[in-house]
């Protein structure tokens, strides 16, 4: 399965599981205007929903790369990973989150998939570059970002001023 196919894929099972989700990652950073390659299907799911992920995509043939209590990776088929949404933080990203008419699916906010970003290279600082490309295309393609939401995001991991000499850059361009 190519990463298209495993995207409609897997957006449809947790559709035909009344699974609420919402596209993150490498993927939805085509929401916001940013095309980057990418190996995986991230998806963001509340924490109730875990069981029947699990059981559904391994009755597929998936096999558990990785579990813990925030994240739920799959492979075989192909790459499909799921951060779990347990937490009100990223509860209010799943419930935030925007259906796009480009990809037919439902995408996080631009300001969450930043926040998620932070996290991921506050957790392993070898993802900080690539993690803040990404960063930087998302704060230059979107002109209305919430500043304000950018910064709780940031000051959580101690990142604020990062970001803000992102945004300058970009005010400065």
């Amino acid at each position: 399965m190519d990463i298209a196919e495993s995207l409609l894929w897997s957006h449809q099972a947790l559709v035909s599981l009344k699974v609420p989700h919402a596209l993150i990652g490498g993927m939805a950073l085509s929401e916001y205007g940013y095309a980057r390659g990418t190996q995986d299907v991230d998806w963001l799911i509340p924490e109730e929903s875990v069981s029947a992920v699990f059981q559904h995509f391994t009755n597929e043939g998936f096999q558990v790369f990785h579990q813990s209590a925030d994240v739920l990776q799959f492979t075989g088929k192909a790459e499909i990973d799921f951060l779990i949404a347990r937490r009100p933080i990223s509860r209010a990203m799943l419930q935030n989150a925007k259906y796009s008419a480009p990809l037919q699916l439902p995408v996080v906010q631009a300001e969450d998939l930043i926040g998620l970003k932070i996290q991921a290279y506050a957790g392993n600082p070898k993802r900080k570059h690539k993690e803040l490309a990404d960063i930087q295309e998302l704060i230059e393609n979107q002109p209305d970002l919430d500043e304000k939401k950018l910064k709780f995001y940031a000051d959580h991991f101690h990142e604020w001023p990062t970001i803000e000499a992102l945004l300058i850059k970009k005010d400065q361009s």
